[in-house]
């Protein structure tokens, strides 16, 4: 804030000598201040309830309120909680300053004052009061939509469970929180921008709509807690009935569309309440119980509004947990690559890798891909760990380029990533980051991808394709297409699961279907590797019957990458590569 807007701020002064009014005025109002005078602390307070000051110069001996009374009324209320407030002072005695400082002053000015000084010592104040608002507004406001963020929705939790038990009519608390589905898609369609939009644009009509259904003997205040996320706070009696009713005038509200510039979104909330005291004790358990509630919404598809219930299935606690473990994980960097050995059917020789994602918790140990990448699709997680899986394993293949291990990497991305996301730009960026040859890697998608959405899928997959990366379908077979399906996506391999491999050499059913679809994949160029390998007899059988390549126990484990490296660098070793 620049000097001359400073010195248009508006200050309250209080002095019962009119002498002193006169002169703090004329030096004020000489300086370029708008100046409001009081003649008396009773004034003061009347004059800062009324109207908004920027600060505020008290005398500190005035009769019936003095000065540090004053000091101390306008800290605790909420619209001068922060407002510079200067004392002026005949004693400057340690004992007297700290008094002074105690009820809450900024500083103080001390008797004779020097006039001419005090517009400068006004302007100094003032500039670091916007600093610190500034700062305040960096903490506790978020900056997309200028509500409340999380710390000032837990801070106002806080003290409203602090004056509940204090308050006549013994006022409850509870907590709603909301997600508002769909806005992570529609950044991902229309860009970040226009989901920026869509939040701001709930932002700004959600709290004025809200407080217009409530009671004025009810407190609500409405935070922005996360991406897509809002959390709204109400206090007052009866608070359970009035959060039933507010969930379904949010159900009904957003039956209609937002309205950014020329678009229409329909999105839809789910909703979680949690209400003190049954729910919890203090702020950070209410609205993690809040949360619970939501997600329980989320996933158990039956109301899209829950009260949390201490019934809740323990499995739902766990994936609750595991969500806000598994972000963690990701900023801790707890994930790791493993790297799975694929070998040439025909002679053993190393046909490369697969990257193998493995999280290793350091209170829970290691937690298997099958709990958390379920949590992690539906959390919208996925895309972040892609593009961290992507470009580690990125930078692997560059690191043994280097110590002349040269292989290819297959990475498993997310159906998600193809539905919601543009994976070829995240292949893109980290193939040109790790200078790898794209030929080196090879996407793997799931077979139920290309059931969803088959024209978003196909022009994901042509972008990887053409930055010459290939193609392979993982789990082939349990998605119940055909091969005849898949001519119209640019796929490279096919994945047999291993559910049939396991009976290949010992099941007429299965041997079956794995030779329809080694020779189907055979007329249609593709090549097959099949997954699950663990006996002599399924090696032999596929070996008979032409499969490109096989992946599993019998070969290797996932290994970390230097045993992948020690195991297999030397070209010599092809053959000893299915004795593991």
């Amino acid at each position: 804030m620049s000097t001359e807007s400073i010195c248009r701020s508006r200050v309250l002064i209080a002095d019962d000598d009119e002498i002193n009014l006169l002169l703090l005025r004329e030096t004020l109002e000489g300086a370029g201040f708008e100046v409001v005078a009081a003649s008396d602390g009773a004034e003061a307070l009347n004059l800062a309830a009324l109207d908004r000051f920027d600060a505020a110069l008290l005398d500190v001996q005035m009769p019936n309120v003095d000065g540090h009374e004053v000091c101390r009324r306008l800290r605790a209320a909420e619209a001068t909680r922060h407002l510079p407030i200067v004392m002026i002072t005949g004693r400057d005695d340690p004992a007297s300053i700290e008094k002074t400082y105690e009820a809450g002053a900024t500083d103080f000015i001390a008797k004779p004052v020097n006039w001419t000084l005090i517009p400068h010592r006004l302007i100094y104040i003032l500039r670091n009061a916007d600093r610190d608002r500034r700062m305040r507004e960096l903490a506790y406001f978020d900056p997309g939509t200028g509500l409340p963020n999380r710390q000032a929705c837990i801070d106002a939790a806080a003290e409203a469970l602090r004056r509940a038990p204090e308050s006549p009519a013994r006022s409850g608390v509870a907590l709603l929180q909301i997600e508002v589905a769909g806005v992570r898609r529609v950044a991902e369609t229309f860009g970040n921008e226009m989901g920026d939009q869509v939040m701001l644009a709930i932002a700004r009509h959600l709290p004025a709509k809200l407080t217009s259904q409530v009671h004025s003997a009810f407190q609500l205040e409405v935070a922005r807690t996360a991406a897509e996320e809002f959390t709204v706070l109400v206090v007052g009696p009866e608070v359970a009935q009035l959060a039933s009713e507010i969930s379904e005038w949010l159900l009904r509200w957003f039956e209609d569309p937002i309205r950014v510039t020329e678009n229409e979104f329909f999105l839809r909330p789910t909703i979680g309440v949690a209400i003190y005291p049954e729910h919890g004790a203090d702020a950070e358990t209410l609205l993690m119980h809040a949360a619970m509630a939501r997600y329980h919404a989320q996933t158990g598809g039956a109301t899209e509004q829950v009260v949390y219930a201490e019934s809740m299935s323990n499995r739902a606690r766990e994936r609750m947990r595991l969500d806000v473990e598994l972000r963690r994980a990701i900023r801790d960097e707890q994930l790791m690559l493993y790297f799975q050995p694929k070998v040439r059917a025909s002679d053993g020789s190393l046909a490369g890798v697969e990257a193998l994602l493995r999280w290793f918790h350091p209170d829970l140990g290691e937690i298997s891909p099958g709990r958390f990448i379920p949590i992690a699709e539906e959390s919208g997680l996925i895309l972040d760990i892609d593009a961290w899986t992507m470009r580690t394993a990125c930078r692997q293949l560059s690191n043994w380029e280097r110590g002349g291990f040269t292989t290819t990497m297959a990475v498993n991305v997310s159906g998600k990533h193809f539905l919601y996301g543009d994976p070829a730009q995240v292949v893109e960026r980290e193939i040109a980051s790790s200078r790898v040859q794209p030929g080196k890697l090879i996407v793997e998608i799931t077979e139920s991808v290309l059931l969803r959405d088959a024209a978003r899928v196909r022009r994901g997959l042509n972008a990887v394709r053409e930055l010459g990366c290939r193609v392979a379908v993982d789990d082939f077979g349990t998605g119940y297409s055909s091969l005849a399906y898949l001519r119209g996506f640019p796929v490279d391999m096919l994945k047999v699961d291993r559910v049939f491999v396991q009976r290949v050499h010992s099941d007429p059913v299965d041997a079956a279907i794995c030779m329809a679809v080694l020779t189907l994949a055979r007329s249609l160029g593709l090549g097959v590797t099949a997954e699950g390998v663990e006996l002599e007899d399924q090696l032999r059988w596929l070996r008979e019957h032409g499969c490109d390549e096989i992946q599993g126990f019998l070969i290797a484990k996932a290994l970390p990458a230097l045993e992948v490296e020690r195991r297999y660098a030397s070209a010599n070793l092809s053959s000893k590569a299915l004795a593991g």
